[in-house]
């Protein structure tokens, strides 16, 4: 398979217990100028003889990790909330992603920067299997692939989500989104999906692109690869997570809203999600240390109840009624959810809680 994105290792540190496995032998076979690092444990990084270690736009850009996966691949989503089990679920398939946004989460969540790729992948599909077999059984499930990485950005390497798209066919009730902000991914996918398996892009104004979002493709590549991917059959989903507030985002999300319906149509997304920009301490430390010239914690914040900083509740009231409306008025039947907000912030907006909202946790 060939990457869809320009990231090509310098360096790849392999877990010694999978370094005979298939899919570490291909790895190296397709990048023969690499040097190799044996490594014990790929969540105690510095504790080795390493060239590139910490936090690092250099570490993401010069390394890949291959490593086994610790535990279970499939665990309950962060904030679902859903009856007494949970029915929103993320594959842990990789952890980060060769990607660098100033706003990302995950820089408050891990350690070091460095994209790891799990190629127990046989234990991960078998995983997976027998999940969907017992979960999806007991009525809708959702499976997110794109939480503690992007979903596609290592597909090249991988091929995970090609692997993990047929099993879907034969558990109609579960549903698999894959989450990316990568380009020309169409090579990757398998055609002929079945009918629950969503690929959804996270998009941000050109200006705010600019800004935030570093070795990423530019807004309108990922929406002709979308497009692309429509015409392949899959459902396609608009993220506007994380939605942001910078000089001139009014018009900035109002072009954005525009592009999208030029390229899929007025009805060509399955559906939105927004949630405006938030973060932890740790994350706003890290933000603070390695873009101490970013502006992207200048508006004003407050602390809630989650523990996390966003938007002071009228500026982002007025961010999702601002995009909403602009939605609206391409596709006034659009289906749109905030996440991870207050009831207080959907009456806001709706006028009333709106099914399918998440709340902090």
């Amino acid at each position: 398979m060939t990457p869809m994105i320009a990231y090509r290792p310098r360096h790849i540190y392999v877990e010694s217990r999978i370094r005979r496995a298939p899919v570490t032998e291909r790895i190296l076979r397709a990048l023969p100028g690499c040097t190799t690092h044996e490594i014990r444990d790929h969540r105690k990084l510095d504790g080795e003889p390493l060239p590139f270690t910490g936090y690092s736009a250099a570490i993401k850009r010069n390394v890949l990790i291959l490593a086994h996966h610790p535990g279970p691949c499939v665990r309950p989503f962060p904030g679902s909330r859903e009856g007494p089990e949970p029915r929103e679920f993320y594959i842990a398939h990789a952890n980060g992603c060769p990607f660098d946004c100033q706003y990302c989460f995950l820089q408050g969540y891990f350690d070091h920067g460095a994209p790891v790729l799990f190629v127990n992948r046989p234990d991960l599909l078998k995983e997976l299997t027998a999940h969907l077999g017992r979960t999806a059984a007991n009525g809708p499930a959702v499976y997110h692939a794109g939480e503690l990485s992007d979903a596609l950005a290592l597909e090249g390497w991988s091929g995970f989500a090609a692997a993990a798209v047929p099993l879907f066919r034969d558990f109609p009730a579960a549903e698999l989104e894959l989450r990316t902000k990568c380009a020309r991914v169409e090579a990757l996918l398998p055609t002929g999906p079945p009918p629950n398996v969503t690929v959804s892009w996270t998009l941000t104004p050109r200006e705010a692109w600019k800004r935030c979002e570093h070795r990423t493709p530019d807004p309108l590549a990922r929406l002709r690869s979308a497009r692309a991917v429509r015409e392949m059959g899959y459902r396609i989903g608009i993220r506007l997570d994380p939605a942001l507030i910078y000089p001139g985002w009014e018009k900035g999300y109002k072009r954005l809203i525009q592009q999208i319906h030029e390229h899929l149509g007025p009805h060509g997304a399955e559906s939105f999600v927004i949630g405006g920009f938030r973060y932890s301490r740790e994350l706003g430390t890290r933000i603070r240390q390695r873009f101490p010239a970013g502006t992207l914690l200048a508006p004003e914040f407050v602390r809630c109840e989650d523990g996390k900083n966003r938007y002071f509740r009228p500026l982002r009231v007025a961010l999702y009624r601002t995009i909403i409306e602009q939605i609206r008025g391409h596709d006034p039947k659009a289906r749109i959810r905030l996440c991870m907000e207050t009831d207080q912030v959907h009456t806001d907006v709706f006028g009333a809680r709106q099914a399918g909202g998440t709340p902090p946790p």
